[in-house]
Parts: C-alpha cells; structure tokens; sequence
C-alpha cells in the first residue's frame, strides 16, 4: 500500500473523491489542478455533501491500490457489478479467514488471481446443485444467490486493520439477458409467452436466437432489467450483511 500521509495528485484525488461519492451516493466537486491535503479534501467533500466516512473509505482504496474506476457502460440492463469495501478491524491473515469461509458457504470455490484479486466462481458439482434446491425452498443460506463471480481483495491497513473488497459479477447473466438467452422470473415468463423450464423454483431459463429486445420487445426488455436490479440486490444484502458482521466481530 502507499504512505498513508503521502499528498494527492490531481488524478488520485479525483478517483478518491468519486469514488466516495459513489459510496455515499451523492455528488462530488471536480478539481482540476495543484495537491491536495488529505484533511483538505475531506472537508471539501463534505460541504458539497460528500460523507467524511465515505471519502475516508475511497482513501484506504487509493493507499491499498485497490481503487479502480467503476464502468459506466450500464447499457439498456443496467449495471452488471455490485462492489462494496470496508476497513474491518481485524489483521489480514484473519480477515481473509473470514471471507474465504463465508464464500464457501455461499458454494462457491477459488478459481484464480488477478492481480492482487482473487477470483470465486459458483461450484458446479451435483452437491452444489443439490444444496441450491434445497436452500432455494428452505432458509436461504447461499444468500448471493446466482452469480458468475466474486473477485476479492483483502490489503493490509495497519494497526490490526483490513480493506475487504468484494465484487459480485454478473456480466454473463447480462449477456445472456441481452443476446436472447434470456433469464426471467417465474412470474414474468407468462407474459413473455415464451417455452421455460423450471431450473431453481425461482429462476426460469428461456432460450432465444436473436438479441433481447427483437426477441421480447418492451415487455422483455423491462423483464430483464427487474432480473438483474433483483439479482444485484440480493448480492448488495448479501454483502452488505457478511461485512457488518465481520465489522462488529
């Protein structure tokens, strides 16, 4: 990571202060030129309503190097990723304790490094399916629900502390949704008039050969949009619950 007391670059501290406004999810200034002082930049933030905690978190980012610039190509679906960070107070070794034990929970197996990211895909295995049936009709364990990936980072922010970055991937579900393979709600398909067959007891799949608005028109399109926002909240809960926990433990 960098000097925690190391002075911001116009750049650096452009990222920080949009990325603490995406965190706190209201707008940010846009500076254009000379250093920045990291107490400077917080009380800038703040007065154009930019939480101190959130331009904080953007800051433990930056100085772990994890701070990367969100796409903003969300086309006609909407956005395929939901990404939430904390600074929980315990040591690295811990933390990633923790997380590696939660994902697995979640079904779902270490699959490669990016980086200093790891990557976790869904189990494939018949124990797998069968746990996501069951969960499916019972409590609901695997609170992620169905996703195509999880991309991890856990860095070192001194003094016992940890950065948890946790990034839920949907951009398969979305290229299915866009290009005709198309994943609906039950309650949806109906509508759609379109051949389904159960997979979850809550996720219908329908297959079509041609992109999702010429296959489905309007009604299609809006079906879609609602799988992926009900998707992406279900992970924001999911995440957001696992980290609380892990914050007060």
């Amino acid at each position: 990571g960098r000097p925690m007391t190391e002075p911001l670059d116009p750049l650096a501290a452009d990222e920080v202060l949009r990325r603490a406004a995406e965190i706190s999810a209201q707008d940010r200034p846009l500076p254009t030129h000379g250093g920045y002082d990291r107490h400077a930049l917080a009380d800038a933030a703040s007065e154009v309503g930019i939480e101190r905690r959130a331009v904080e978190l953007a800051l433990a980012e930056h100085d772990a190097g994890i701070l990367v610039h969100a796409d903003s190509r969300v086309g006609l679906l909407g956005p395929s990723r939901v990404l939430e960070t904390r600074v929980v107070p315990h040591p690295v070794a811990e933390t990633s304790g923790h997380v590696t034990h939660w994902l697995r929970g979640q079904l779902l197996h270490r699959d490669e490094r990016r980086g200093s990211a790891e990557v976790w895909r869904p189990r494939d295995d018949l124990g797998a399916k069968l746990r996501r049936k069951v969960d499916a009709r019972t409590a609901r364990r695997v609170r992620l629900g169905d996703v195509d990936a999880v991309e991890v980072s856990v860095v070192d922010c001194g003094e016992d502390r940890s950065l948890v970055r946790l990034e839920v991937v949907f951009d398969d579900m979305r290229r299915g949704l866009r290009t005709g393979v198309v994943v609906v709600p039950v309650a949806v398909a109906p509508v759609l008039g379109v051949a389904a067959a159960a997979l979850t007891g809550e996720i219908l799949l329908a297959v079509g050969s041609v992109p999702l608005g010429g296959a489905l028109g309007a009604v299609g399109t809006v079906a879609g949009r609602r799988t992926l926002a009900d998707q992406r909240e279900r992970a924001r809960r999911a995440l957001c619950s696992f980290l609380d926990g892990l914050e007060d433990a």
